[in-house]
């Protein structure tokens, strides 16, 4: 569970809140959903939501890389006049351990279309870690919607992991490309692992 609060140029302050869960149902296979939100003054509700189901499935998996692919349905509030409020997303993962499984690279290409309109994402991840209970992460977002301006963000966070296997992270995001500028403080909660 990720939540940001930020300014931008159009916004004095602005507040977003995603939750990523994951289920295994099997050794290669994991129920996902996604839900997200945000608060923007341009839209009637005042606010955006976002929600995504579906399943990913590992076709790959040695001791250095993983491959997977995902399928869902998505949802979105506050669709264009010329797109569905539903649609549908592939997704390609790629990950590649490091160091000993002490670093890694993480890197996903979705593409999302609502029926004729869409988008395609691109995230790419980098991780270290510093000690046993530490990870810092840098983080690549980038947005190319149908209709709109592209969009790429970069985030720098650490997370600290407890006892309990729970982690709590903190860190900053910022648009980099150009365009509207904007930052956020990022806090995040991590639920440990579910075999």
């Amino acid at each position: 569970m990720t939540s940001f609060v930020g300014e931008s140029e159009d916004q004095p302050t602005f507040f977003e809140g995603a939750v990523y869960w994951e289920r295994p149902i099997e050794s290669a296979t994991s129920l996902v959903a996604t839900t997200w939100s945000s608060s923007d003054p341009a839209t009637p509700t005042l606010t955006r939501h976002e929600i995504a189901a579906g399943v990913k499935r590992v076709v790959f998996d040695n001791d250095a890389w993983v491959l997977a692919a995902q399928g869902a349905a998505v949802w979105v509030s506050e669709a264009l006049p010329e797109c569905q409020e539903g649609g549908g997303e592939v997704r390609l993962l790629a990950g590649r351990s490091l160091a000993g499984g002490r670093a890694f690279l993480n890197a996903e290409a979705a593409a999302r279309d609502f029926s004729g309109c869409g988008n395609l994402r691109f995230d790419l991840t980098g991780g270290i870690r510093p000690a046993q209970n530490w990870l810092a992460l840098g983080q690549i977002f980038y947005d190319a919607p149908s209709e709109g301006d592209e969009v790429v963000r970069a985030q720098l966070s650490v997370v600290r992991f407890l006892d309990s296997g729970r982690g709590i992270q903190l860190g900053v995001r910022a648009r980099i490309d150009g365009g509207e500028q904007e930052a956020a403080f990022v806090l995040g909660l991590w639920s440990p692992p579910v075999d």
